[in-house]
């Protein structure tokens, strides 16, 4: 005789078998991802172009034209 241990668990109140449709724990998941892309990209490039305004200010500031 073969013994059965499927059905013996410690979860009584989970199903046996659950359910394929998807969980509704994560169904704004994927807008906040999207959310923190844009705004990342936004902000690194706020910050890329201050960083490339200071250099190029520090660079030309020893620079001088003059008109003939």
């Amino acid at each position: 005789m073969r013994d059965n241990f499927e059905n013996i668990r410690a979860e009584r109140d989970v199903p046996l078998h659950r359910s394929s449709t998807p969980s509704q724990n994560y169904a704004g998941l994927w807008k906040q991802i999207a959310l923190g892309i844009v705004v990342g990209y936004s902000v690194l490039g706020v910050l890329s172009a201050a960083g490339w305004w200071l250099f190029v200010k520090l660079a030309l500031s020893g620079l001088q034209i003059t008109a003939p």
